[in-house]
């Protein structure tokens, strides 16, 4: 690097003299747009998750830790090992006692274990097959712990320990072609290490030795067992509703079961009834949702119900102008009479009012001039809805991803978003389909990344299973084409970066290392901000020190680039993890000092470029502000003016005079800071 050009020797960037660059968003502009798309994804998160105006996940400032919905599957903070176990906790284990409703299969589960070491439990996936398996364990005094490993086959002796029991879920893709020679080998671990292993295996797994079929409970005697333990006192309320309860849970699968007893719970925290709760429960409407859509009447309805279920929450102007342009690809797909010459136009004299009818749709006039109604789903249909339609309506299939390829084109970035995120939830009904129709063309179209990444956060929150097949492209888009590897890079700034921080981290330095494009840098600055939280932030601040001093240009903008969207969140919002509470402060004074320097203008050859970072120097004034105040925050400044460079000297010595002249530090501040640039380093 050099004076002259620190950091661009490879970067394309905009020179000053071409009239393109003011076509480009400011830092600043793209922060407040990222800013707005973050809070409508945790929106539609929040809908889809919190029925009753709860939240059933924690965001920090959108970073969002996303909680499991209640649906039994464990999510480790540990990053994958070859194989790994965790230990239930005691809330785990005092929630599951309180909880369980014993069954049948449970019973002839534990009867298994008491001749033999390892012990298959086949069923459908969220179907309380978890529960019953560390029942089972339980009732033969065991200590109970997770199992994960990517590979049955690799699973040892010194892996397990005596004493304990061990539930492991081995899903299709891991279980190989022939499991009785896994089974067997796994016995034999078992029994040398004097533990024993429940694997829950799908239901078409075909082993027949060892093998017990989950029965689930039912779904109303789980949403009382649980709402019992969840609001204690209410089982007399529970008995008067029993009715209603079965019959408003119909058809719902036991973590759905699981899932509805939350939200009932975090409705009557807000004062809400609980017949009126379970009147408005989705199931009964899912379930009859088949025979309303053979209706005909009112020709429109159906396309308009679509259309919500993918635009829900935005203004019912837009939801109406999707449901006809729906309409009609629906139209030019269907099969016409060739003799028939006259065109049937749309039926354009439908009411509104009728499409809003259906149980499942709502509608909300806004606080806010000038947008009409709001067009919203009743309570629990958001995650449902699209999928079921999917599902009942084959033959509109082909003209539905066309009418969703179009809305991802929308001018609209919210409609962008929403359907974004609609065909996420579809990969969770054929992950195929939707890979080979929407996923892998995106990732060969650079200007289609940020809508891919929407898209697969989307796929990896509603299932885990799915969320295990978005990783595999990750990790393989990572290293693929520019259009692919921005893409991994947009994708990983989602719950699956913070789930897997550490595999993020390396993918998107995989990424800031081979970049050659300043957009690439800006799209890795997005997610690692993105993934920011109170517990991956002394990761996250770590690596980013560490590509300060990297040999690629690419390291150091991204990281300057991420570090100035942080800076940024922590002034505009107090849940923010604070910068200053990093330590070592060297790292902090590394990063202030690369985002500062990038800040600047530069020259190239005969080529100017215009500062990266420029806000830097205006998020830097507030610290030196708190400075007299905050010896922590003290330290840190006083760490960065330390590595003045002749380059940054006259920016420092400019600021500081500005600074001191508006009142923002004061006197002994102003020549505390000036001894310290005078005798700053004499390199670039």
């Amino acid at each position: 690097m050099t004076e002259e050009s620190p950091g661009q020797e490879l970067l394309d960037a905009e020179p000053e003299d071409l009239s393109a660059a003011g076509q480009t968003p400011s830092l600043a502009e793209r922060i407040e747009q990222e800013q707005k798309e973050r809070r409508l994804r945790a929106e539609i998160i929040d809908v889809g998750q919190s029925w009753y105006g709860g939240s059933s996940y924690t965001a920090e400032r959108g970073a969002a830790l996303y909680g499991a919905g209640r649906d039994l599957i464990q999510y480790f903070g540990a990053e994958e090992e070859a194989v790994h176990t965790q230990p239930l906790s005691a809330a785990e284990l005092a929630e599951i006692r309180a909880c369980l409703l014993t069954t049948p299969s449970q019973h002839e589960l534990a009867a298994h274990l008491a001749s033999a070491p390892v012990v298959l439990l086949r069923g459908e996936s969220h179907s309380g097959r978890w529960t019953a398996a560390v029942c089972a364990l339980l009732e033969h005094g065991l200590t109970c712990s997770h199992l994960v490993a990517r590979d049955p086959k690799k699973i040892r002796a010194r892996d397990l320990r005596p004493g304990h029991g061990y539930v492991m879920r081995v899903d299709d893709v891991s279980w190989p072609r022939h499991p009785q020679a896994v089974i067997d080998q796994l016995s034999a671990v078992a029994r040398e290490s004097g533990a024993a292993i429940v694997a829950l295996v799908p239901g078409s797994c075909a082993v027949t030795k060892c093998v017990v079929t989950h029965v689930a409970p039912a779904a109303g005697d789980i949403v009382r067992q649980w709402l019992a333990h969840l609001v204690p006192g209410i089982e007399p309320q529970l008995d008067d509703l029993r009715e209603a309860l079965d019959e408003h849970v119909v058809g719902c699968r036991p973590w759905q079961a699981v899932n509805t007893a939350v939200q009932l719970s975090d409705g009557l925290r807000r004062g809400r009834r609980l017949a009126d709760m379970i009147a408005d429960l989705p199931y009964t409407a899912l379930a009859g949702l088949p025979e309303s859509l053979k209706q005909s009447e009112p020709a429109l309805s159906r396309h308009f119900l679509i259309s919500s279920a993918v635009l829900y929450g935005l203004p019912e102007a837009i939801v109406s102008e999707a449901a006809l342009a729906l309409a009609y690809r629906i139209r030019q797909d269907e099969q016409r009479d060739p003799a028939d010459e006259e065109e049937q136009g749309l039926p354009v004299w439908e009411r509104l009012s009728e499409w809003i009818e259906h149980p499942t749709l709502d509608a909300t006039r806004t606080h806010r001039g000038g947008e009409g109604q709001r067009i919203e789903l009743r309570p629990g249909m958001a995650d449902r809805l699209l999928t079921t339609i999917w599902e009942q309506l084959p033959g509109v299939r082909p003209a539905l991803y066309d009418w969703l390829t179009d809305l991802v084109a929308d001018d609209d970035w919210r409609v962008q978003l929403k359907a974004a995120h609609a065909v996420g939830k579809l990969a969770t009904s054929d992950f195929d389909v939707i890979d080979k129709r929407f996923f892998t063309p995106w990732s060969e179209d650079a200007g289609q990344a940020k809508v891919l990444a929407w898209a697969v956060e989307s796929a990896a929150l509603a299932d885990a299973d799915v969320a295990a097949l978005v990783r595999r492209r990750l990790k393989t888009w990572t290293t693929g084409s520019y259009a692919q590897r921005i893409s991994a890079a947009l994708a990983y700034g989602s719950s699956v970066g913070v789930r897997h921080v550490k595999e993020a981290l390396e993918a998107l330095h995989t990424v800031a290392a081979g970049a050659v494009w300043w957009e690439t840098c800006d799209g890795v600055a997005r997610s690692v901000a993105e993934i920011y939280t109170s517990e991956t932030a002394a990761k996250v601040l770590g690596a980013l020190a560490r590509w300060v001093g990297g040999e690629h240009p690419g390291e150091r903008l991204s990281a300057a680039l991420a570090f100035v969207r942080l800076a940024t969140a922590e002034q505009e919002d107090e849940s923010h993890p604070p910068l200053w509470r990093h330590e070592p402060v060297s790292d902090l004074g590394l990063l202030w000092f690369n985002a500062l320097d990038l800040g600047l203008s530069a020259t190239h050859g005969r080529r100017r470029f215009r500062p990266y970072t420029p806000s830097a120097w205006t998020l830097m004034a507030r610290w030196a502000e708190r400075a007299a105040s905050e010896p922590v925050i003290g330290a840190v400044v006083h760490e960065v003016i330390r590595r003045t460079t002749v380059r940054v000297r006259p920016s420092w010595l400019f600021h500081l005079h500005l600074w001191h002249r508006r009142g923002s530090i004061t006197a002994d501040q102003f020549t505390h800071y000036l001894r310290l640039v005078k005798e700053g380093r004499s390199c670039p």
